[in-house]
């Protein structure tokens, strides 16, 4: 099999962050329509849509429908599909069991000898090696076991990729159960007038997932530009700080708003994901507060990071536009809410539930726009200590942290002269 086989499954305070608008080069082929801060969202390249399919395939693999069976009789509460089908892989067996499906000469098993709590790795280590030495796939594209056993939803993604290509194998040789025709459940909204909730929900999921997929476009930039080494690796961090460390975290939002979603009008409760993952947005504090920053290193070594040859990096402005994604999307969040709850003839009970949202929503927005005003005031005193030669015998480092900076009238005490 050829590196192509594995294609990709995902592949300043407020006032001071503006949103840029993609401009084409003269003589370039790029137009607006076709660049990639343009694209609509793919609704199967998300990770919950990613695991909801491939659940469906794993049911025409022969013996596999017992592992899932052995899941759900082990489950206390409802997974969703995503953290459903890792908790089941993670056994190692089921790999065994689709490897297997392909009829290989020697059938993969553990060594009875391997003690219980080695087994699942010992399952998944043979799987891993059949994909290298038998399947012919490119060790870069073969997952690792704590993509597996880590808590990294990029690596369970590259798991994913894989076990498709296995199952794509066995479904070129016949070796799958045919699929049972489905009868296709009858849907009120098919042919009818969308409601303006239904308006507000949709554009809710689908910039989610466009959202995610921005992230893992600036996620795969950062990647190609570390193995192709075009800037050392302080300034691309410099410039993408946390963004592993965030993406993970969106995914995992996004997969609660899909499982909102997939529930009923009247059980769907979506201010929940927001009061739920209120402390973990937290985590968006420090790219957004580096943005400005991150923004003048990227324009400083933008020829160099062209190299990397990514959509992203097609111009500076479509760069620069996909870093300021995180502030926009934060902001955006509140706005969605309150057009649920305050133009969709919602009941009392969830009005409130979607208050909690909007409330946790924009405590998250105003703790990253304090983030900003931090910086902005660091950078301030930076330029404060570089421009005053003579601090009078005060120690600066004594002073605290700097809580206000700008152009003030001051009343010198010789002259009582007025003086900026």
């Amino acid at each position: 099999m050829s590196s192509s086989t594995l294609t990709s499954a995902s592949s300043a305070s407020l006032n001071t962050l503006s949103t840029t608008t993609t401009i084409s080069q003269n003589g370039s082929n790029v137009v607006a329509t076709n660049n990639i801060i343009n694209q609509r969202a793919d609704a199967s390249r998300s990770l919950y849509q990613i695991c909801v399919s491939l659940r469906q395939r794993l049911l025409l693999v022969p013996g596999f429908e017992q592992h899932l069976q052995e899941l759900d009789d082990d489950e206390i509460y409802d997974d969703d599909p995503v953290t459903s089908l890792w908790r089941c892989l993670r056994k190692g067996y089921p790999l065994m069991t689709i490897y297997n499906a392909l009829q290989p000469p020697e059938p993969l098993q553990v060594d009875d000898k391997v003690s219980e709590a080695k087994k699942p790795k010992s399952a998944a280590s043979k799987f891993v090696l059949a994909c290298l030495k038998d399947l012919k796939l490119p060790p870069e594209e073969v997952f690792v076991l704590n993509d597996l056993f880590g808590d990294d939803t990029t690596g369970f993604v590259k798991v994913t990729q894989v076990l498709n290509v296995v199952l794509d194998v066995a479904e070129q040789r016949g070796l799958l159960l045919t699929a049972a025709a489905e009868t296709e459940a009858p849907n009120a909204a098919v042919g009818g007038k969308m409601s303006y909730r239904d308006h507000v929900v949709r554009e809710l999921v689908d910039t989610e997932r466009k959202y995610v997929q921005d992230l893992e476009n600036l996620h795969e930039l950062k990647k190609q530009i570390e193995q192709k080494g075009v800037i050392p690796g302080d300034v691309v961090h410099a410039i993408f700080l946390n963004i592993n460390a965030i993406l993970d975290f969106q995914r995992r939002f996004l997969i609660r708003i899909e499982t909102t979603n997939s529930q009923p009008d009247a059980r769907q409760e979506w201010g929940a994901p927001f009061v739920f993952h209120e402390e973990s947005f937290g985590i968006y504090q420090p790219f957004i507060a580096n943005q400005r920053r991150a923004a003048d290193i990227a324009k400083r070594e933008f020829d160099k990071i062209s190299l990397a040859d990514h959509p992203v990096v097609v111009d500076f402005n479509t760069l620069d536009g996909f870093l300021l994604k995180p502030m926009q999307r934060l902001v955006k969040y509140p706005l969605l809410l309150k057009d649920l709850r305050d133009k969709t003839n919602a009941d009392d009970q969830t009005k409130a539930e979607l208050t909690a949202g909007m409330e946790a929503s924009n405590r998250v927005l105003h703790q990253a726009n304090d983030a900003v005003d931090r910086e902005l005031r660091n950078e301030a005193l930076v330029d404060l200590c570089t421009r005053v030669d003579d601090w009078k015998n005060h120690d600066i480092n004594q002073f605290g942290d700097l809580l206000l900076h700008g152009v003030f009238t001051v009343i010198t005490g010789k002259s009582d002269l007025e003086k900026e």
